[in-house]
């Protein structure tokens, strides 16, 4: 008789071309199947590389969902991803977890059954250039030299407007098949349309990879209408802090997902530490923009769907344009304050201005936003209390309805996730219920419901948006719902535009809407001048 590991892996490969172990982290630590085949390299280069790795960038949110499941119900049904291969190649992914010290779950991932109705079950809409950084922040911290390509279709608009569909799906078909030659174990894939980010080791050619889009482009009908512009730079941190390595990453990844080459963060030449040298001017100035509260606050309701009824409003960040920061865009204002330090002091100053706003409203209760950087931060939980402790009339004590609520934005992955669940107790206690935002747009949120006690868990729009699509998008907001329900957290859909998304939404479970539907960022009612 074979031993029984044979035997069961076997069984296994009765059903599925490929299988993995991995920790709860997603981190691979056993691989077995036809990797060569299907990936390009053989099973044991994928040993210690995370999991999502294998599948393509707009399905990994599926899986981050899936896994963040698993805890709760020991497994994960069969779902359908796409892999990471020039193809896209659906194929059947399912899961059980085995418990233990040190819990583990093991996947089968086969072909797809040749059944009716079954289909990739990638959330429509969910955001690339978060998904893309966070694997690129994964690489930063796993200590290795990695090399960050960025590639740009100038002219990409009037090709989509001036390309004939068949002519478009030939076109985007050459420039995928053309991103997968980048070589095994290489993340690739489109953060922005006509924008397009590629994550490999150190000797990635960048220049060649941009060579072959351009001959894509000049083959077809496009060649007079676009034309390919790239940019390379260095993972290797240097003397920044692994803290700043990320923090700088991502801040240059969303101003090319925003602006390509021409919004692209300057000296990306030099690397993440180039960045971070050519910054100095501007961070003096938006320095003294938050000591100044150079910016103002808008408020949006959040109502009850059962009832319409307001429950409390969003303050919502507006900088003041600045010469050293061109762009009107709160989310660059944001990232970039805290690529350079600047995000404790933001949040602190958006908080006493929040407070300002609540002093002068007697009757609204308002949800002010904090970056997961700062949520780690000791200073901050000391300097909150003290400015509780200054406002009874707006926080009273523990027991008493509260006027305030904290938003736990997903802008940044926390690092000491001890220290984020000490200060989301501490004000938990003091009464100052917690959200998590945008919740599903990343891995990391899922995670933190795990880990944190929150009160509210809001769903990010883009989810909102694809549920009127179909049955299976509708899956995804129900099973956010449901694992909400599963901590005992209440959940928030924003986004909502339409009665007919604020019917489903109902339908599906969730309690309370943000959107345009039920009113447009603005002044805070009631507030006396």
């Amino acid at each position: 008789m074979p031993p029984p590991r044979d035997r069961f892996l076997a069984f296994a490969f009765a059903a599925a071309d490929l299988l993995v172990e991995t920790g709860l982290d997603g981190v691979i630590c056993f691989a077995q199947g036809a990797f060569a085949q299907r990936l390009g390299a053989p099973a044991e280069a994928f040993v210690g590389r995370r999991i999502s790795r294998l599948f393509a960038l707009a399905d990994q949110a599926s899986l981050a969902m899936a896994m963040a499941s698993v805890t709760l119900r020991g497994r994960i049904v069969p779902l359908v991803l796409r892999l990471a291969d020039g193809a896209s190649t659906p194929m059947a992914v399912a899961a059980l977890m085995m418990p233990g010290l040190a819990p583990r779950l093991c996947f089968t991932i086969g072909p797809v059954p040749a059944a009716p109705g079954l289909a990739p079950a990638q959330a429509a809409g969910v955001e690339a250039p978060l998904l893309f950084v966070r694997e690129a922040e994964l690489a930063l911290r796993s200590g290795g030299e990695g090399r960050l390509g960025l590639l740009e279709m100038a002219g990409w608009s009037e090709v989509r407007a001036l390309l004939t569909p068949d002519d478009l799906a030939a076109l985007e078909g050459g420039i995928a098949a053309a991103l997968a030659e980048a070589g095994p174990g290489v993340l690739a894939g489109e953060i922005a349309s006509g924008r397009y980010g590629v994550l490999g080791g150190k000797e990635l050619d960048v220049a060649g990879l941009a060579a072959r889009l351009a001959r894509v482009v000049d083959a077809g009908p496009a060649a007079r209408l676009a034309s390919v512009a790239q940019t390379g730079m260095s993972l290797d941190p240097g003397s920044l802090t692994p803290t700043q390595a990320a923090r700088t990453l991502r801040y240059a990844v969303s101003r090319f997902a925003a602006g390509g080459m021409a919004g692209a963060a300057d000296g990306t030449q030099g690397g993440l530490a180039g960045i971070i040298a050519h910054s100095g001017q501007r961070a003096r100035a938006m320095r003294e923009a938050i000591a100044e509260r150079r910016f103002r606050l808008q408020f949006q309701p959040i109502v009850g769907l059962a009832d319409n009824a307001i429950h409390h409003f969003e303050a919502l960040l507006r900088p003041a344009r600045m010469e050293s920061h061109p762009s009107d865009s709160t989310q660059d204002f944001v990232l970039f304050a805290e690529m350079v330090g600047l995000a404790e002091e933001l949040d602190i100053a958006v908080l006493e201005a929040a407070l300002g706003a609540l002093r002068a409203a007697p009757g609204a209760t308002v949800a002010v936003n904090v970056s997961g950087f700062t949520m780690q931060s000791v200073p901050f939980r000391d300097r909150v209390m003290e400015l509780l402790a200054a406002h009874p009339d707006v926080v009273g004590p523990a027991q008493m309805p509260h006027r305030l609520l904290i938003e736990l934005t997903e802008t940044a992955e926390i690092d000491d996730m001890a220290a984020a669940a000490s200060a989301i107790a501490h004000l938990r206690a003091r009464g100052l219920p917690v959200c998590l935002d945008d919740f599903g747009a990343g891995g990391a949120a899922f995670r933190y419901l795990r880990e944190f006690g929150v009160d509210y868990v809001k769903i990010d729009g883009l989810y909102v948006r694809a549920a009127t699509r179909g049955a299976r998008e509708r899956g995804f907001v129900a099973a956010m719902v449901e694992l909400a329900g599963q901590v005992g957290a209440q959940v928030v859909a924003e986004m909502i535009e339409t009665e007919e998304q604020a019917a489903l939404m109902r339908d599906l479970g969730v309690q309370f809407g943000q959107g345009w539907l039920f009113g447009r960022p603005g002044t805070l009612p009631g507030a006396r001048r």
